[in-house]
Formats: C-alpha cells, structure tokens, sequence
C-alpha cells in the first residue's frame, strides 16, 4: 500500500491505492493523478469547502473570454487545416523563415502575450490598447510572415 496526501481547497484528503495487480508503482500513481483531479469536486460535494471548484483561478469575464478567444482560434485553425491540409507554407518572409498557418498562429499569440506583459509594465492601464496592437500584429503576421 502506499499512502498519497493531496491538499485540495482546504481539506487534507488520504487516498490507499493497492498495487495488487503486479502492473507496477505507475498503475498508482496514474490513480493518484486522477483521484487528485476530482478531489475539489467531491470535496465540494461533500460541502467541506466553502467556495466553488476553480474559485481560485479568479475568473473574471474578461479571463474567461481570453481563453475562450484561443479556443476558438485553435478549433478554426483545426477545421481550417482539415478542409484544407498543408498548412499554406510560405518561403522566408519578413523574419527569414518557412512558416505554415500554425507556425503565424503561435508567433501571434506569443507576440500577443509579450505585448501585453509590455504594457503592464510601461503603461499598466487598461489592456484594450495592447489587445488593439496585439490583433494589428496579428494580421501583420498573418500578411507577411
């Protein structure tokens, strides 16, 4: 037997998980893994927590909406790739390489994130000015790189 401990919003849980199958120490911790992944749940269920599964992540609209933003993208870029396979390769461009769609789509949002930590340290105003120039390189990327 061996003993697992997992702190999860507020509650110390103990899962035994046998090793009786002979498949070896990887059986238990994959089964560790995944009773750590539905711990908060159930201890919510169990009102032993005061708050919400993911409570602590702060999401917000604007978090939500990001994240659902890059979803998006990556499921259009998926379909995309699909109905059209090859990924539209381009010789060098303006950074002097071979790129495909997805190659565009992660030097943008990459770029994205780097302009956005930029201007929380030089402006830390609002971010729709760094979501204005992130989407105007974006189309620059896709344009011309």
């Amino acid at each position: 037997m061996q003993l697992y401990r997992f702190h999860t919003a507020k509650v110390v849980q103990t899962y035994r998980i046998g090793n009786n199958s002979g498949a070896g120490p990887n059986v238990a911790r994959w089964a560790a893994l995944a009773a750590m992944v539905m711990a908060p749940d159930l201890a919510f269920a169990q009102n032993q927590v005061s708050e919400p599964p993911l409570q602590w992540m702060a999401w917000t609209w604007q978090t939500a909406t990001f994240f659902g933003v890059i979803a998006c993208a990556l499921v259009c870029m998926t379909v995309w790739e699909i109905a059209r396979p090859g990924g539209n390769p381009r010789s060098p461009g303006l950074l002097g390489i071979n790129t495909t769609r997805g190659d565009r789509l992660f030097i943008s949002l990459l770029s994205a994130a780097y302009i956005h930590l930029g201007w929380l340290a030089l402006i830390s105003g609002p971010l729709w000015g760094a979501t204005a120039i992130s989407l105007i390189w974006m189309l620059a990327v896709f344009r011309w790189v």
